[in-house]
């Protein structure tokens, strides 16, 4: 594989760096809504269109159309080529990520944030039923088909309540959005502000924006948080199930890990750290985490391993070239145990951390190292297969293959025989790992990480894709 490089811009796409599905796919979600008679709005932002999404398309739906509405994600995302992936928070909040199924580095996919009332860490602040009421066509988005959006009156109000609860300030855009919609003295504002805090607050919500001081709204958050909840008291029990809920998920990722392990096996010089830096890269822009992790013996966490290694640096003499690996060296077994001790302790220190967060964790060796350890009692069947046994299975195991003189004279590190031997023991995991993949170490770079990525794609969208909602 050749050495790493910039990745590509297309500079002929004027959605590069953004994402070039989002148009057509929200023209022909809107459409399908539309036919199919499901009730939304488009929250926020869509004054923006085409020219930006923004991060997330915020979209308020009635509770009864959410299964109809995760079917039309569904449908229009297999026709438009994009995987999608679905997560129900406990804030009732429904994400939908829809990424492309080749990840060039460049797009970073569309994510739809469906809910059925307007909720801060699954607190209501303001029910949807009210937002829906308001909704009116808007044809002026730049989208081929119209779509629905809340009225002035209730979109200052979705604005300014979501700077008091979720934000805690006033951002340059929502200032100049709340101006332009000059809704702060219209009676449907005051008769909606009523409905969710009372008059009194209404009144000064209402001077707030008449004003063109939104900001100072935030300082009525306490008192706001008070009078919602004492018009809406399920508000208060939903927002403590929701707490309880969130601190029940963290305690169990760390049980059942979310995330998932990728690892590359081959020889020195097969160019696993190459792949693991270039599929991370591909992954970049998009909203599926992915970080490369070294697991080899080059770089240990072990205090003695590293004590160890610093020995053996300062004996050394000055100048001598590093010996090559040949087939008939022989390594004790002490160092072997010492090893693996240290490979334990960099698995629990910096993979499964991220695993616990969900991320795809590229691994760039494994422990499945052992397998090519230069020692008689290592070869043994029942050991092999106890070691395996103990070992977390990684969910891919890509094996990277070539002609093993063309390996070998990339590092002479090791001799063109031990650099076969080595392979032939990678190939073997075939054996353990349902999910193994060879992939050659000589071929069309660009073309080895499309092949990859595709396949992480593939497997991250299956485990976050239910078929209801």
């Amino acid at each position: 594989m050749t050495a790493i490089g910039p990745l590509p811009v297309d500079t002929q796409n004027p959605a590069a760096g953004g994402d070039p599905h989002a148009r057509p796919f929200l023209e022909a979600l809107f459409a399908a809504y539309e036919d199919e008679c499901v009730r939304y709005v488009v929250l926020r932002n869509y004054e923006c269109w085409p020219d930006n999404f923004g991060k997330d398309i915020d979209l308020v739906l009635n509770p009864n159309d959410l299964q109809l509405s995760h079917a039309i994600i569904r449908r229009l995302a297999e026709a438009h080529g994009l995987a999608w992936m679905a997560s129900r928070r406990r804030s009732s909040h429904i994400n939908y990520y829809l990424a492309p199924l080749r990840c060039d580095g460049v797009a970073r996919g569309l994510v739809l944030d469906v809910r059925t009332d307007v909720v801060h860490n699954a607190f209501v602040y303001l029910p949807g039923a009210l937002v829906l009421e308001s909704r009116r066509r808007h044809a002026e988005g730049g989208l081929s088909a119209p779509f629905y959006v809340p009225s002035p009156a209730l979109e200052s109000l979705a604005v300014l309540l979501h700077c008091v609860f979720d934000k805690g300030a006033v951002r340059p855009s929502y200032r100049a959005r709340l101006r332009e919609l000059d809704a702060g003295e219209s009676e449907e504002f005051r008769h909606a502000a009523t409905a969710v805090v009372g008059r009194t607050l209404a009144a000064e919500l209402a001077e707030c924006l008449a004003a063109g001081t939104p900001e100072r709204a935030l300082g009525l958050r306490r008192r706001l948080l008070l009078a919602t909840a004492r018009r809406n008291p399920e508000a208060i029990s939903r927002w403590l199930r929701g707490r309880r809920g969130a601190v029940w998920d963290r305690v169990m990722a760390w049980v059942r890990l979310k995330g998932h392990v990728v690892i590359l096996a081959g020889p020195d010089g097969s160019g696993k750290t190459t792949l693991a830096e270039l599929i991370c890269r591909r992954f970049a822009p998009t909203r599926i985490p992915a970080s490369a992790v070294y697991l080899g013996a080059q770089k240990p966490l072990l205090p003695t391993r590293r004590l160890s290694q610093k020995i053996r640096g300062r004996l050394a003499s000055p100048g001598t070239p590093k010996p090559i690996k040949d087939v008939d060296r022989r390594e004790r077994l002490r160092g072997l145990l010492h090893i693996l001790a240290d490979k334990w302790l960099r698995y629990l220190v910096h993979v499964r951390p991220r695993l616990v967060r969900g991320e795809v964790v590229v691994l760039d060796r494994y422990f499945y190292d052992l397998r090519t350890f230069p020692h008689p009692l290592v070869q043994r069947p029942w050991l092999e297969a106890v070691i395996m046994r103990l070992i977390p299975k990684p969910a891919l195991a890509f094996c990277l293959t070539a002609d093993p003189e063309l390996i070998a004279a990339r590092k002479r590190e090791l001799t063109v025989a031990e650099t076969a031997r080595q392979l032939e023991c990678f190939r073997g995991l075939r054996r353990w790992i349902r999910n193994f993949h060879e992939v050659p170490a000589d071929g069309d770079l660009k073309a080895v990480v499309d092949g990859v990525t595709k396949q992480i794609l593939g497997l991250y969208a299956r485990d976050r894709s239910p078929q209801d909602i």
